[in-house]
């Protein structure tokens, strides 16, 4: 089982879960989408994922490395890899995710959920929205959480910035509108972090306008 309080995880058979898992890492961090990166690991050589992992945030106190496909690290690989859980460094969250993991690491296996995930949260809600849902739901989330965490809004930004990506994914092309909101979405994310903007009920109207209008 992973160390208490270590943000580095394993998680085998439950993709949704370590999505789930990153997105709060995010949330809780307040993490830039430079500072949060995913690679295969059958498809990106072991090598190329310890520069990752050495490699500092650039504008975020942590930074995320997403692993899918685990089950393609070979035995040494996972050897070095149990230096960073047995002692987890304080810049990086480490995330395992695949449908096996060879030993010394499968100690680190997180079987079950140590906390119920809440799936009408926000995170999990946009990682499931479909750019052809209504949108009714999730702008009560936004809202929602918006109203529970005032001082936090920068995370609400990154949800609406991951909802942009995932619209972009589902539909399988960017057009001028939606990177037009994805500009102004990066724009309101960097002043509110340099203090330029504070939040308020009218950032609030603006955000949701700008996602669903």
């Amino acid at each position: 089982m992973k160390k208490k309080d270590s943000d580095n995880h394993i998680i085998l058979g439950m993709p949704e879960r370590a999505e789930d898992i990153k997105f709060k890492l995010i949330e809780r961090y307040g993490l830039s989408d430079f500072d949060v990166k995913s690679v295969f690991a059958d498809e990106t050589p072991f090598q190329k994922i310890l520069e990752d992992i050495e490699f500092l945030p650039v504008f975020s106190p942590k930074k995320i490395l997403f692993i899918r496909n685990c089950e393609k690290i070979n035995t040494e690989g996972c050897r070095i890899l149990k230096e960073y859980f047995d002692n987890p460094p304080a810049h990086i969250c480490i995330i395992l995710s695949g449908k096996s993991v060879k030993e010394p690491l499968e100690k680190f296996v997180e079987e079950e959920a140590e906390e119920e995930v809440d799936r009408n949260a926000l995170f999990p809600a946009v990682f499931r929205s479909s750019p052809w849902d209504k949108n009714d739901n999730l702008i009560r989330l936004f809202r929602e959480h918006i109203r529970n965490n005032p001082v936090d809004f920068t995370s609400a930004v990154t949800a609406a910035c991951m909802y942009l990506r995932n619209t972009v994914k589902k539909q399988k092309k960017a057009d001028k509108r939606i990177l037009n909101k994805y500009a102004e979405l990066h724009k309101l994310d960097f002043n509110l972090k340099t203090g330029r903007l504070r939040p308020g009920a009218e950032l609030e109207i603006f955000l949701i306008y700008l996602l669903f209008g």
